[in-house]
C-alpha cells in the first residue's frame, strides 16, 4: 500500500502536533510554579490529622529485636 507524500505529510503533523498539545500542559505548569507566589498555607486533611495527633506509641520492652548481633 503506497500513501501519497501529502497524505504521509498530514499523519507527521497530526502526531507531531498532538505531541506538542500533550506535553504543553505539563511544561507551562511548571513554569507556572516557577514564577507563581508560593502559597503560605497548609493542606488540612480533617479528621485524619486530628486521629493522628490523638496517638501514643507505647513501646513494649519486653519485646525482642529483631536485629542481628555480632
Amino acid at each position: 500500500m503506497v500513501w501519497d507524500i501529502g497524505f504521509q505529510d498530514k499523519i507527521v503533523y497530526l502526531v507531531v502536533g498532538s505531541a506538542a498539545v500533550y506535553l504543553s500542559f505539563p511544561l507551562a505548569s511548571s513554569i507556572k510554579g516557577l514564577f507563581s507566589k508560593a502559597q503560605s498555607t497548609e493542606t488540612s486533611f480533617g479528621c485524619y490529622e486530628v486521629a493522628c495527633s490523638s496517638c501514643e506509641v507505647k513501646i513494649d520492652k519486653n519485646q525482642k529485636v529483631l536485629s542481628k548481633r555480632k
